[in-house]
Order: C-alpha cells, then sequence, then structure tokens
C-alpha cells in the first residue's frame, strides 16, 4: 500500500512552519502551549504553539503553525481525519481517519519524522477517540454514520504499543463523544438514535451500565436487550467531570446539559443552553465547563459548581466543533468548521477574561483537537 507522502516544510495561509535545521521540533518553552488539530477535508493535522502576549513574550506572541501532517492512505480521497489523542510519553499522536471503504482507520503517526508508525482497521465512520491513563488503551467510537439503518455500533478498543484492535463492544445507535475518567477506569460516550449514556469498563471492554437521558424518564436503563430509536436529547458528547464523580452529557437536540453522578448512577441536574450543544471540555481544576454551540456558533463558559453561565463568546466561524482546555486551566482551543470554501479555525479563548485572544487559520473542516503536554 503506496503511503501519501508527508510534508516535512511548507507554508499555510501565510505561516511558516517553525521547524530546525535538521527538522526536529523546537523545545517547547514554558510560557507556550501547543495542540495538535485535525483537518477533516485536507486530510491534515496541524500542530500549533500559542503564545500568550506579556512584556517578555510580545516580540513572538500569538498562535502559529509548527508542523502540518498529512495524513491518510489514499492520495486521491478524502478520508476526514476525525478524532486525535497524544501518546502518553509525547512522541506520537493517534488520529481516526472516518471515511474508510467501508471501514475507518486508526493511524498512529511520529510526532517528529511525521511516518506513520501503525496502522489498524476499525469500525464504520470511527470518530472522537481517548486513551485510558490507567490501561494506556485507546478507546475509538464507531460513529457509523453512513450506515441509513442506524444499526447498533461499537466502541474499538486499541492496544497503543501494539495498534491493533483488542476489542470491539457493541454500544448503540450513532454514538459519539468518547471520553476515559480521570482514573481511567471507565469510558463515556453518548447514543445520539437511542437518547443513552453508555458506561464500559476499560478493563474488561463489557458495557457496565446504560443511563436513559430522555427528558422526563431519566434514570438507569437496561443493559441487555435493544434499545428503542430515541432522539429527544440527540447526545453528542459525554465528559467526566475533572475528579470522575459525574458525567456531563451535551444534549443537541434539547439544547441542554444533562449531569450523572457516576457513583448512584442518577441525574443531579439539567439545564438549558444555547441551541445544540456540541463538545465539551472541563477545566483540570474542576471549575469550567466549557461548550461549543453549532446553533449561534459560540463557545459557553459555565461554572460548574452552580451552572452559571459566566460566558457566551462569539467564535470566528459560524460552525464551532471541538474543544480543549490547557493543563493549567487557563485557556480553552475551540476548532471551527468553517463553511464553503472558507479554512478551518483555532480560536484561542482566556478562560479568566472570558475573550477570544488569538485565531489561528488551517485546513478546512477543523475538528478534533488534543492538547499536547510538556516533556
Amino acid at each position: 500500500m503506496t503511503l501519501r507522502p508527508r510534508l516535512a516544510r511548507s507554508a499555510l495561509f501565510g505561516l511558516a512552519f517553525v521547524l530546525l535545521a535538521d527538522g526536529s521540533l523546537p523545545a517547547q518553552e514554558p510560557s507556550t502551549y501547543r495542540f495538535l488539530a485535525t483537518a477533516e477535508s485536507d486530510d491534515q493535522v496541524v500542530l500549533a504553539e500559542f503564545t500568550p502576549c506579556t512584556e517578555s513574550t510580545r516580540a513572538r506572541c500569538g498562535v502559529h503553525t509548527i508542523r502540518t501532517y498529512e495524513v491518510g492512505l489514499w492520495p486521491a480521497e478524502i478520508e476526514g481525519p476525525h478524532g486525535i489523542v497524544v501518546s502518553p510519553d509525547g512522541a506520537s499522536f493517534f488520529v481516526t481517519l472516518a471515511h474508510g471503504r467501508p471501514f475507518g482507520y486508526l493511524q498512529r503517526i511520529d510526532m517528529v519524522s511525521g511516518d506513520q508508525t501503525g496502522l489498524v482497521e476499525l469500525g464504520m465512520f470511527p470518530a472522537t477517540v481517548d486513551l485510558s491513563p490507567l490501561t494506556g488503551l485507546i478507546f475509538a467510537i464507531n460513529f457509523n454514520f453512513e450506515d441509513p439503518t442506524m444499526a447498533q455500533s461499537s466502541v474499538s478498543v486499541v492496544d497503543g504499543s501494539s495498534v491493533a484492535e483488542v476489542a470491539r463492544t457493541a454500544t448503540c445507535r450513532m454514538p459519539h463523544g468518547s471520553r476515559v475518567n480521570p482514573q481511567g477506569t471507565h469510558h463515556y460516550s453518548g447514543c445520539m438514535m437511542n437518547d443513552l449514556l453508555v458506561e464500559v469498563s476499560t478493563r474488561t471492554f463489557a458495557v457496565t451500565r446504560f443511563f436513559d437521558l430522555t427528558p422526563g424518564a431519566e434514570g438507569p436503563s437496561v443493559v441487555e436487550g435493544s434499545h428503542p430509536m430515541s432522539n429527544r436529547c440527540s447526545p453528542t458528547w459525554a465528559q467526566p467531570s475533572a475528579d470522575g464523580s459525574s458525567v456531563f452529557v451535551a444534549c443537541n437536540k434539547s439544547a441542554e446539559i444533562v449531569e450523572v453522578a457516576a457513583e448512584s448512577w442518577t441525574m443531579t441536574r439539567r439545564w438549558p443552553t444555547a441551541p445544540a450543544p456540541y463538545n465539551l471540555a472541563v477545566t483540570p481544576d474542576g471549575r469550567l465547563l466549557i461548550a461549543t454551540q453549532k446553533g449561534p456558533g459560540t463557545t459557553s463558559v459555565w461554572r460548574v459548581s452552580d451552572a452559571a453561565l459566566l460566558a457566551d463568546i462569539k467564535n470566528s466561524r459560524s460552525v464551532a466543533s471541538g474543544v480543549a482546555v490547557s493543563l493549567d486551566s487557563r485557556y480553552a482551543f475551540v476548532t471551527l468548521e468553517g463553511v464553503g470554501g472558507e479554512p478551518g479555525t483555532v480560536d484561542v479563548i482566556d478562560l479568566r477574561r472570558h475573550a477570544k485572544v488569538a485565531s489561528l487559520d488551517m485546513g478546512k473542516q477543523a475538528g478534533g483537537i488534543a492538547m499536547v503536554p510538556r516533556h
């Protein structure tokens, strides 16, 4: 199989890649933040760096591209890189290729060389992906978007070292929003066409619990058996809290956020949002919940303690997608898909000032995003 050639150096929208003479990545300064973002309609992953503006950084502050990685297998196809996660050692990243024929893939890319170092076929339309800090295993949702029957789909479990699928757990219809709790013990996702929150053990790979998110009928649901079609909530994201005690769910259709207590498996709160909340993230300090909203093209910041809306920030482009938060809880990084011929964009939001402080244009249809930890 012939792989698409990789770009070592180039320019994107007028921003030069900042690589050292030997092609390696420059060391990360303490004052900077790095992230990876996917461009679904250009089969690219961008590595970028944001430097806040201070007196000492004024000459180099802002956000810029360090490198663009070409991902995918077929040069003539748009394969749709969607979900992305960084390996624990920071040496590689894993990206799902959503548009396979008929199946998609998980691809491992070396961060320095840009070479593919692993590849495994997954299910239909693999989308959001996360990694368990307890086991090191990767969990990729098979979204199954193109199946007209909306049959029961699954989550693929992949060993990051061998890049081999070790399990495929059947879950529900059109799952989305793959996230693992901070303890690494359980994986959570939502079922857009079943109105369910799904919990999977990261050690046994079995579904341990379902939670019905239907407004007015919230509560535990049976694990065995076929669940009826329902999309009154249509959950697009399931985000564990910073301490793992609860799970926040974005109800895209009913425009609400639902909080479910992890231990008692009961609903503790449900509050309204702007139309079409899509992706969620929590700050590592546990104080804030950030939601992207496809309806108004905004990013909302909520205080977790009392569900108070602290800010509703207009994005640079109208179609909001993914969100990631810096490890110090200071900044949120939001991907925006763009419309028509527009490029994708990443907005940087200061979570203290509740303001957009920088933006970066990248390849078309910016989607998945992940912070790159310092090593």
